[in-house]
């Protein structure tokens, strides 16, 4: 009977604290948030947290259920899972969130984790094998973990080398710097470079609105008196569009952000931008230096594919 007890006891430990990670799970879940001054950056760390939350919810289940049986537990507690992950992805959209692959696929790497983990680790007797697993397990943790990482320590890059804004050294920096636009490719490259040993290429195709963006995260630019640049252009001129956004705003229109146009010669240019010139931009009051989220330079209409390098981005 004691035995009993305690079976029953620890059945219903996990099952309340499974209902209270469950309950914790669904408000993060439907929860919406104000747009972020880092966004990739939350998006990566809420798609991990789908991956552990999922490692927690499956291993709380299997425990709750494992009286039962090994092979009954790891059926229940996938299922479970399965149908979970499948319901909250498709639900989410009526929440104002977006359903995503890429949760479902990191949900159910978590539901692996922890179910292999439960029937070695508590099932298996042998050593190497529990050596094996827990090497397996360690790599799928670090598969989880590492775009988050990637992410973080590239605001970790732009506060170190900040007033630069970009000199393409490091691949941090392409987290930085990415593509605006489905049809647009950004690397680093040796070719054309003003400082260092690399610039940022950036390849568009048809389109419009193409370019490369770079994720300010609401720096602070009003000790500062001028936005420099340099690019190379291998062939004919073309007018570059320049869009710098403020904090102010989540989803600024058009007058309340600056908006600037540069022709862009063949060979290389350089570009001085007076920030006084872009505090002024906005229609009906100044842009916020100190809450800087996000610059863009693009084309505004593409009709053949263009190449062009980017250079030494600094603040002065």
């Amino acid at each position: 009977m004691n035995g009993l007890n305690l079976i029953t006891g620890g059945k219903r430990r996990y099952l309340i604290a499974l209902f209270l990670v469950l309950g914790v799970f669904m408000l993060l879940a439907f929860a919406s948030f104000k747009p972020s001054a880092n966004p990739d950056v939350i998006r990566k760390t809420m798609d991990a947290g789908h991956g552990f939350a999922f490692i927690l919810l499956s291993s709380l289940l299997y425990l709750a259920m494992e009286h039962h049986g090994k092979w009954q537990a790891t059926r229940v507690s996938g299922l479970f899972s399965i149908l979970l992950m499948v319901g909250i992805e498709g639900l989410q959209p009526y929440f104002g969130r977006t359903a995503s692959w890429a949760d479902i696929q990191l949900s159910l790497l978590g539901t692996f984790i922890a179910l292999s983990g439960m029937l070695v680790w508590r099932r298996v007797k042998s050593p190497l094998l529990k050596v094996v697993s827990l090497f397996l397990l360690v790599l799928a943790v670090g598969w989880i973990v590492q775009p988050v990482w990637s992410e973080w320590r590239s605001l970790w890059w732009r506060e170190q080398q900040f007033p630069l804004l970009g000199d393409f050294e490091h691949k941090l920096e392409t987290k930085l710097w990415s593509a605006h636009g489905q049809h647009t490719r950004v690397s680093l490259s040796d070719q054309h470079v003003v400082s260092g040993f690399n610039s940022l290429q950036v390849e568009v195709n048809k389109g419009v609105w193409l370019g490369v963006r770079y994720a300010a995260g609401d720096q602070n630019w009003r000790k500062y008196k001028t936005l420099t640049m340099t690019l190379y252009n291998p062939g004919t001129a073309f007018n570059m569009n320049l869009r710098i956004d403020d904090g102010v705003n989540a989803f600024p229109k058009y007058a309340e952000r600056y908006n600037g146009e540069f022709q862009i010669g063949e060979g290389t240019t350089t570009l001085l931008i007076p920030l006084a010139k872009i505090a002024a931009g906005p229609k009906s009051r100044l842009l916020d230096l100190s809450r800087i989220r996000k610059m863009i330079l693009f084309l505004s209409k593409n009709e053949n594919p263009r190449l062009f390098y980017l250079d030494s981005v600094r603040l002065m």
